[in-house]
C-alpha cells in the first residue's frame, strides 16, 4: 500500500481483523485509491486461529457481567483470565501470520470483537460467549511489536463486527451498500451482525437503541431470539438436535441441514423452512419498524415494547437487503434456492403481503395480475433483487480495516 494524502508513510500493509466467538481471522486489505478510499478489496494473504479452550473456563452469565461492569467491579477468576490471554495471543499471532505472508514490518491494523466494549473502546467488559479482556488492545499491540511487527499506529477502538459489515459493504468493491442511499445488512455467523445505511449514511445500532433493537435481543414468534434460530451456528446446532432426538444418526449424515435437505431428508427440509420463516420474519420486522416504528406485538418482550415508536427515519422504505456471512452464503447458492432462499423469498413476500401497507407492498412486491387490491396474498411475489446476498467473503475484517484507514487519516 502506497503514501496516504496527510500521512507521514511510505510503505505499510493494511489488515482487518474479526474476532468472532470461536476463531479469530486477520486479513490483508488492499486498496487501490487512497485518497477516495472506496475501493478496498481482500488480498489473498490471511490467518486464522481458532481459540485454544481451557476446560475450567465458564463464562459468567450476561446478566452477573453487566451487574459487574455498572458497579465498576470486575471480577475475573482466573481461568476468565487465561482465557482472555488465549483470545489475545491468538489475534496477534494471526495479524503476525499475514503480515510475514507479505513480507512486511509495518502494519496499520483495525480489530473487530463482539461484546460490549470498556468506555475508552480498548478492551470488552460483557461478552455472550466468551472471557472478558477489559485491556485487549493494550495486550495485542505489546504481542504484536514483541514479534517485531511495527504498528504505524496504536489500534483506534475495538469496533463491533456488525458495524464492521456495514462499512465493508460501503466501501469495498463489491459492496452491496454502495449505490443505494436505504438498506439493512442481515450477516449470520456464530451470530447476527446487523446494520442499517439510512439517508445514504451508516447507522450504527448502538445509535439508534432508542428505536430499534438487535437481533440478539429480540424474541421471534417462535420463542427464542431470532439469532438463537437463524444465526449458522443456530441452523447446524437445531439440525445436530433434531437428530439426537431420533437416537440414531441420520441416512446421510452431515453436519450442515441444507446439506441434507438436498439429500431428501425430511427433517433437513423441515427445518431449513422454518428457518426461513424466521428469517423473513425478522426482515420483516425491519422493513416495518423503519417504515412504522416499532409494532406493538406483546410476544416481543418489556424491552422491545419501551423502543420508542417514533423516530428520524419513520416513513422511510429501503431500497435494498442484503444477507452475509454463512447464512447469505446459503440464501444465494443455487444449489439450496429450492430448500432455502426461494421459501425466505416466498415467506417475506407474504408478510408484506399481509401488513396492509400499501406502500410497502407497492415498493417490495411484484405488482399484483388481477383480482382486487387484495389478492394474491398466498402468492405474493417479492421483487427481483430486493433480497441480495452479500458478495463479500469477509466483510468484518474489510470493515476493520477500512475503519482504521479512516481513524489514521483523519
Amino acid at each position: 500500500m502506497g503514501r496516504s494524502e496527510g500521512a507521514d508513510v511510505d510503505e505499510f500493509l493494511l489488515i482487518g481483523v474479526d474476532g468472532g466467538a470461536t476463531e479469530v481471522k486477520a486479513h490483508a486489505v488492499a486498496c487501490d485509491d487512497l485518497g477516495r478510499r472506496t475501493s478496498f478489496r481482500l488480498r489473498p494473504e490471511s490467518a486464522s486461529r481458532v481459540y485454544p479452550r481451557l476446560p475450567g473456563f465458564v463464562p459468567l452469565s450476561v446478566t452477573e457481567q453487566l451487574a459487574q461492569r455498572d458497579s465498576g467491579d470486575l471480577r475475573r477468576s482466573a481461568e476468565e483470565i487465561e482465557q482472555a490471554s488465549r483470545w489475545v495471543t491468538a489475534a496477534a499471532e494471526a495479524v503476525v501470520d499475514v503480515a510475514r505472508q507479505c513480507g512486511v514490518a509495518r502494519v496499520l491494523v483495525g480489530v473487530g470483537m463482539p461484546g460490549l466494549k470498556t468506555p475508552d473502546g480498548r478492551g470488552i467488559n460483557v461478552i455472550n460467549n466468551g472471557p472478558r479482556i477489559p485491556d485487549y488492545l493494550d495486550r495485542f499491540e505489546q504481542q504484536v511489536a514483541a514479534a517485531g511487527i511495527t504498528l504505524l499506529a496504536p489500534v483506534a477502538a475495538l469496533g463491533s463486527d456488525a458495524d464492521y459489515c456495514g462499512l465493508g459493504e460501503e466501501y469495498a468493491d463489491e459492496g452491496l451498500f454502495r449505490d443505494v442511499q436505504n438498506a439493512y445488512y442481515c450477516g449470520g455467523g456464530t451470530g447476527i451482525a446487523d446494520a442499517l445505511k439510512l439517508r445514504g449514511r451508516l447507522v450504527p445500532f448502538d445509535q439508534a437503541r432508542t428505536w430499534i433493537q438487535k437481533s440478539w435481543q429480540i424474541p421471534s414468534a417462535l420463542g427464542p431470539t431470532f439469532e438463537k434460530l437463524v444465526s449458522a451456528s443456530s441452523l447446524n446446532r437445531v439440525w445436530t438436535e433434531l437428530n439426537a432426538v431420533t437416537r440414531r444418526p441420520p441416512v446421510n449424515p452431515t453436519p450442515y441441514p441444507e446439506v441434507a435437505a438436498l439429500t431428501g431428508d425430511p427433517l433437513a427440509a423441515a427445518w431449513l423452512d422454518t428457518a426461513a420463516l424466521v428469517l423473513a420474519e425478522l426482515i420483516f420486522e425491519r422493513l416495518w419498524t423503519i417504515r412504522n416504528g416499532r409494532a406493538a406485538t406483546a410476544q416481543r418482550g418489556e424491552a422491545y415494547a419501551r423502543l420508542a415508536p417514533e423516530h428520524e427515519y419513520r416513513g422511510l422504505l429501503l431500497d435494498r437487503v442484503v444477507i452475509g456471512q454463512r447464512v447469505g452464503l446459503i440464501y444465494g447458492d443455487p444449489r439450496f434456492r429450492p430448500v432455502f432462499g426461494e421459501r425466505v423469498d416466498a415467506y417475506l413476500a407474504a408478510f408484506v403481503a399481509r401488513s396492509g401497507d400499501a406502500d410497502m407492498s407497492a415498493a417490495y412486491l411484484q405488482p399484483p395480475t388481477g383480482g382486487g387490491a387484495n389478492a394474491g396474498q398466498a402468492s405474493a411475489t417479492l421483487k427481483a433483487g430486493f433480497l441480495r446476498a452479500s458478495r463479500l467473503r469477509a466483510a468484518p475484517a474489510l470493515g476493520a480495516a477500512i475503519a482504521a484507514l479512516q481513524a489514521f487519516v483523519k
